[in-house]
């Protein structure tokens, strides 16, 4: 674990340099997979940092709102570097819906660009996984297994590595059945499926977890929704029918 990084008198989140090593390198995946399937990637580019500025910015604002007597009475806190003290599901949704907005104003096709970001979306996991390991957060439940590590005093489930393991992995299958999709849209739904299969197997071993009533866990729950909906979609849209309507509509 190693939460902070000290360079001289600075002190650095790894956390959060991680985290935007996982945005660059997210994107430079996307990239490479964008010019397999004949896209413009600075558009992936130009989406990614607009994207980028619009959720870190709502983030904080949203984070601010929330704590209103603290940012009214220290008003410098709006710009602190401190990564924890934003609302990041507000800054996700908000950065998605701008990076959609901007390839739509680009004209890019949407199902071809979720190919190509897919494969983005399974190297920026990767590292978040990463991320969470070095800070310490999201830990596993104790383990006797060789590989364990030793958190707050109990060895653990590197759960974080399983995450980074699966989302190499992941992104390497991704990557080499790119020139075997079948449609527009296969490989992201096949991607989607992948990564919400290995986050359903993962969540397992975590110790940090919202349990709904019944006792299921939450983001399992979310997991096996989004895999069921994912492979749905792939039956539906795999038929030759769904085929000839797509291409009678370009």
């Amino acid at each position: 674990m190693l939460p902070v990084l000290n360079v001289g008198s600075v002190a650095l989140q790894t956390r959060g340099l991680v985290l935007l090593a996982a945005f660059w390198f997210g994107l430079y995946a996307t990239d490479r997979a964008a010019r397999r399937l004949n896209l413009d990637p600075d558009d992936f580019w130009n989406a990614g940092f607009m994207a980028l500025l619009a959720g870190i910015f709502s983030a904080r604002t949203a984070y601010a709102i929330r704590f209103w007597d603290v940012y009214a009475h220290s008003p410098r806190l709006l710009v602190s570097p401190n990564i924890r003290d934003m609302d990041w599901r507000v800054g996700a949704l908000v950065g998605a819906l701008v990076f959609v907005v901007w390839l739509i104003r680009m004209r890019v096709p949407l199902r071809r660009a979720a190919d190509a970001l897919v494969v983005g979306g399974a190297v920026a996991w990767a590292l978040a996984g990463l991320s969470a390991f070095l800070s310490g957060d999201a830990f596993g439940t104790p383990t006797r297994l060789p590989w364990g590590v030793v958190l707050w005093g109990v060895k653990r489930h590197p759960v974080q590595l399983y995450e980074s393991v699966a989302g190499v992995a992941i992104a390497a299958i991704l990557w080499a059945w790119l020139p075997r999709r079948r449609f527009d849209g296969w490989l992201a739904l096949v991607g989607v499926a992948l990564l919400a299969g290995a986050r359903m197997l993962i969540e397992t071993f975590r110790a940090t977890q919202t349990v709904l009533p019944g006792g299921f866990r939450a983001v399992q729950f979310a997991a096996w929704l989004i895999l069921l909906a994912a492979l749905a979609l792939l039956a539906m849209l795999d038929r030759p029918e769904s085929h000839q309507s797509s291409n009678s509509g370009k």
